[in-house]
């Protein structure tokens, strides 16, 4: 009878470490899940403002040293969308010539 009452406190005590890891791994997860919908929360923060800027620099007509790449390619790129929604565009173009 010792033996069995020996294997179930080793059971018991099996169940409830599993059940502690268990509950660590859940809160483990929802933290991490909880990051990560705040870092999407926090880029979709950033995409508005450059969105912000983007029109800041091209309706006062305002100079940055460091945006103007980017802003090119942006202008760039809505050339491009303009033309495909007109549907005057060259369906050969090959994308790495004109990124």
């Amino acid at each position: 009878m010792a033996l069995f009452d020996d294997l179930t406190k080793k059971a018991v005590k099996f169940t409830e470490k599993t059940i502690e890891k268990s509950s660590e791994l859940a809160d483990t997860a929802k933290t991490k899940v909880s990051i990560k919908s705040a870092e999407a929360d926090l880029d979709d923060q950033f995409i508005e403002l450059g969105k912000l800027y983007y029109e800041v620099l091209n309706k006062d007509n305002v100079f940055d040293e460091k945006a103007a790449p980017v802003v090119q390619k942006i202008d760039e790129i809505n050339q491009r969308i303009q033309q495909y929604k007109k549907g005057d565009h060259d369906e050969n173009i090959n994308e790495s010539e004109t990124d």
